[in-house]
């Protein structure tokens, strides 16, 4: 193999593993979107959670005062 194939054949495979890199990264960025996303509905999946357990307190005083009128 002469001088230049061997420049041939390495930017080839530099370019091929540069192609590999970049992929590598874009699934990156995308897997952390997703993340954000999860960790988002999650948090207001806790505060509706947080809401509704509320909500319940108040009709269980509700009831136990109406129980304890009869």
């Amino acid at each position: 193999m002469d001088g230049g194939w061997a420049i041939f054949l390495s930017a080839v495979v530099t370019g091929a593993f540069s192609v590999v890199v970049v992929l590598i990264q874009k699934f990156k960025k995308e897997n952390a979107k997703d993340h954000d996303l999860v960790v988002n509905m999650l948090k207001l999946v806790y505060r509706k959670q947080n809401t509704t357990e509320d909500k319940i307190d108040k009709v269980s005083e509700r009831l136990t005062d109406h129980i304890q009128n009869h």
